[in-house]
This record gives structure tokens, sequence and C-alpha cells, in this order.
């Protein structure tokens, strides 16, 4: 009887290069797991896009990483057809794992292989902006380079913490923008500071920060964080760092699975992490991925 094909890609540099010294047990656990297992060591964010767009030919292609990783292999999958793309698995040894939280998978190597290979396929939603994909979040204004920005030696001494550290640095120099937004037939105008279009339950390593996302739903929650003084917008920030989620009339939040944002000036975008399209941005759902959980 044929083996099942397992093909791992890691990131060698994740969350303190914690699953190098597991590595060998990693693969044991897949192979006493019934699959034939393939490994690749990952040189760059292009790499791993390119190597989970080439794995056709296997039945489960697993991502060592942290969520920038798993956005890069989620791209290079969806360049797959259906009917020959593989199963994803996720070993979460990144910073934050914002997705393996929402899927609910152990933060452990050893238990989270074992989660892979005992799991059932789960079939998960997709954002889509212009032509890339993203997992857990899009984001764009304030705080959002914060993440490609922070240096992964600093990443990972810090942890979350430079994040935090790196967003505070960006702050006295951040101006708000106007930004156009259509949804549902209607045109809005606002001036902005923050926008967000989130698919799963934990963003940035804010576990609360929308607990009514659901990644099966078909939907997006959108936030607009509007514009309304330093002050106020100071006060809101410090709120979620403490508690990890905020009540302001400073936003506006519904659920869309649809919407286009055009804003006034050029403005980048963060995808799960990663660097992303800039404005302006047609965003929708792009999608389902089935994942072992």
């Amino acid at each position: 009887m044929e083996r099942k094909k397992l093909r791992l890609i890691y990131n060698p540099y994740a969350g303190k290069r914690r699953l190098i010294p597991q590595l060998d047990t990693a693969i044991r656990i897949f192979q006493d797991g019934g699959y034939a297992v393939s490994v690749h060591r990952t040189k760059s964010p292009v790499d791993i896009e390119y190597s989970a767009s080439q794995s056709g030919d296997v039945d489960c292609v697993v991502i060592a990483g942290g969520d920038g990783s798993v956005h890069q292999c989620v791209n290079g999958l969806m360049k797959i057809t259906s009917e020959n793309r593989p199963v994803l698995g996720i070993l979460p040894v990144g910073t934050a794992n914002d997705l393996a939280y929402g899927l609910g998978l152990p933060s452990k190597v050893k238990e989270a292989c074992e989660a892979i290979v005992k799991g059932s396929p789960f079939e998960m939603d997709l954002g889509k902006v212009n032509d890339r994909y993203f997992v857990n979040v899009f984001s764009a204004g304030l705080l959002t380079d914060v993440s490609p920005k922070v240096d992964v030696h600093i990443k990972n001494r810090l942890g979350q913490l430079a994040y935090y550290l790196k967003g505070i640095e960006t702050l006295p120099s951040y101006r708000p923008f106007k930004v156009e937004y259509t949804h549902e037939g209607k045109v809005y105008c606002e001036e902005g500071m923050l926008i967000l279009a989130v698919n799963g339950v934990s963003v940035g390593g804010f576990r609360q920060l929308i607990p009514k996302a659901s990644l099966i739903d078909g939907k997006l929650d959108f936030l607009l964080v509007k514009h309304s003084g330093w002050p106020d917008t100071m006060r809101m920030l410090l709120q979620l760092v403490g508690s990890g989620k905020v009540e302001s009339e400073q936003i506006i939040q519904f659920q869309t699975s649809k919407l286009n944002i055009r804003t006034e000036r050029p403005t980048f975008s963060d995808l799960d992490g990663e660097w992303g399209p800039d404005s302006p941005w047609d965003i929708t759902m792009g999608g389902k991925l089935k994942v072992l959980c």
C-alpha cells in the first residue's frame, strides 16, 4: 500500500528557532503516522510560497512558522488546482500564531505534530485583497507597518513585546487619512486611522479583539477606527493593549463578504503580518482551504 506524502516546509528562524531541536521528533511522528516525509528548509518568504505552489504531488503540506509563514504557504497552495491541492497542516512555532489559536491547535511542537497526524480536514474561509489571499487579517493605517519592520532577531528575543515597542515608535509621525468605502451599494467617507478586515478571532496577539469572528461564516469583520484627536486615540490604544479588546464610538464595525476601499493618498497594507498591496483595495471572501486540526 502506497504511503501518503507529506511535505514539511519550515522557517528556521521562527519563534527563537524552537523547531530546530525538535525537527527529528516532528519527522518521526509524521512517519509513524503513515506519511512519506520530504523536508524543505525555506530561505525567504518568497521561497515558502514557491515551494507550496509546487506541492501538488503530495497529500499534505505542513508549514512550520508564524502567521507570516502560513500566509505565504496559503498563497502558494491556492495556485494549485483544487483537485490537486493538498491539505494544510500547521506547526505554530512563530511569535503570535493567531491562526493556530483560532483553530485551537496545540502550542507545543510534539502535540501539534500529533494533532496533524490524528486530525480531520477543517474547511476554513480565506479572505482576498486584490490578487492576494489572507487567512487572518487585512490591515491598513496606524501600526500596520509594524510587523514587517520588526527585525527577526529582536522579535525572537522580545516576542510580542517587539511589536508594541515598534508601534509606539511610529505614533508621533503618523497622519490620519481620508478613506472612502463602498458597502451594500452605498459610499461612505471618513477620516480614518486604522482599517481592519478580520477573518480569525485573534489579531496581533489580541485574543478578544473580535470575539464573535468566525473562520467558517463566509464573512469578514470590518473595523474602521476614525480620527478624533490623539488623546482619544491614545486612550483607545492603551485600552486595547491592556485588555485585548476595545469599545469606542471612534470605531465603525460591521460584517461583510465584499468591500471596496479607496484612500486619498497611496496607503500600504498588511496581510497576516506580511506586506500587502497598496490602495485601492477590493476585499472579498476568496474561497476555502482545508486544514488539519
